[in-house]
């Protein structure tokens, strides 16, 4: 099972996938034509959505309160055209948002977020097939729910033209290499499948899977539509990806500060790079460069967050990689193939070896401490 990981963690560890950077998630648009009063109210809601991952957020008593005081949080706005008509573009001010929200302890995320790949396929008692088509209902749900709360989504069989490049079959088995490979061309950080199936009359069942920190994890829900089961999937899972990505402001205990040790900045460039990314992080309180040494740079980082909020915002940069990581699991230590040698060769050769390797390999021991220094290395694009 170790190699099939490892195998998968090839064909990612080769592709240019990357988190998904928003640009607009302290923008809103409103319908033009309503009261000045209204339309804040509407552009103040939207951002929180999106800031805060969940669209219960603003059922909350304190932020329902705030919503009247709407004009406080508006920087700029424009008049605009949209699919709906006349329209207003409305940019609110970031630091008293996430004030709100802090405020009344409620986890925000930033703007670098995972991208997610879906496919989908549904079960009948006469054929499997895939969900495909822009207009099919479970897609268009997903596509809207999922811009509302700014979660990047990959719906490869929404495209009317699009034809995959691996079968239902294989997707209904779990057939992960192949779906990996499908997979790539949409620079997404995680592969997920949709099963739809009818276990009885009148009630639909949704069994969707994906890998976890090298784990197959698999959950079930029950509707009585897919509609329903769509949008229980969306809620499920931005729940799961709020433990590891949402971030508490303040919420650190005892380590305010770290020390984080990047190696591979061969140039200035690459150096203003990586602190700029990491100063943007909302984790991150203050960052500064404390040592410089041939192409390893040692910095002092202020965290505004817990420690394990910092690392799970470093694990969406691809150009990151994890040193301790590499070093406790033998994950791949390059971030793209080697040139001349294909994906297929690789993991051809790993399920070759797999048989051997899991008859002799030791169990990792546990890591019982936390490293005082956290490790990386920059992989430039």
């Amino acid at each position: 099972m170790r190699l099939l990981i490892a195998a998968l963690s090839f064909v990612l560890a080769a592709s240019t996938a990357q988190a998904k950077q928003l640009t607009d998630l302290y923008q809103a648009v409103v319908p033009a034509g309503q009261s000045q009063s209204l339309w804040q109210q509407q552009a103040l809601a939207q951002v929180l959505v999106k800031v805060a991952v969940n669209p219960a957020v603003i059922e909350q008593s304190a932020i329902k309160a705030e919503l009247k005081n709407a004009g406080n949080y508006i920087k700029t706005f424009a008049a605009v055209s949209s699919e709906q008509g006349p329209a207003l573009k409305v940019g609110l001010d970031e630091q008293k948002v996430q004030q709100l929200l802090s405020q009344h302890q409620i986890a925000i995320w930033g703007a670098r977020r995972p991208a997610i790949v879906l496919w989908l396929v549904q079960q009948t008692a006469e054929s499997r097939t895939f969900m495909q088509g822009a207009a099919h209902p479970v897609l268009t749900q997903l596509q809207q729910q999922a811009k509302a709360i700014g979660l990047p989504l990959e719906l490869p069989t929404a495209n009317d033209s699009y034809v995959p490049t691996l079968s239902q079959d294989d997707v209904w088995a779990g057939n992960w290499l192949l779906i990996e490979q499908a997979s790539l061309p949409f620079s997404a950080d995680q592969s997920l499948i949709l099963l739809f199936d009818q276990p009885a009359t009148g009630q639909y069942r949704l069994t969707w899977q994906g890998y976890e920190q090298d784990q197959l994890i698999s959950n079930e829900l029950l509707a009585n539509s897919q509609q329903e089961l769509a949008a229980q999937f969306l809620t499920s899972l931005t729940t799961q990806l709020a433990s590891k990505f949402a971030v508490q402001l303040g919420s650190q205990q005892d380590q305010t500060e770290l020390e984080l040790d990047i190696e591979g900045l061969t140039n200035f460039v690459d150096q203003v790079k990586v602190q700029q990314m990491l100063s943007a992080m909302l984790s991150v309180k203050q960052v500064t460069v404390k040592e410089r040494k041939a192409d390893l740079l040692k910095f002092k980082v202020q965290l505004a967050a817990d420690r394990s909020a910092f690392i799970n915002s470093l694990s969406l940069e691809r150009r990151l990689q994890s040193l301790q990581t590499t070093e406790q699991t033998g994950a791949v230590t390059n971030g793209t193939a080697t040139a001349g040698t294909e994906t297929t060769e690789v993991t051809d050769e790993l399920f070759a070896e797999m048989a051997a390797e899991m008859a002799t390999e030791p169990l990792a021991a546990p890591t019982g401490t936390e490293s005082a220094v956290l490790r990386y290395r920059y992989i430039p694009n």
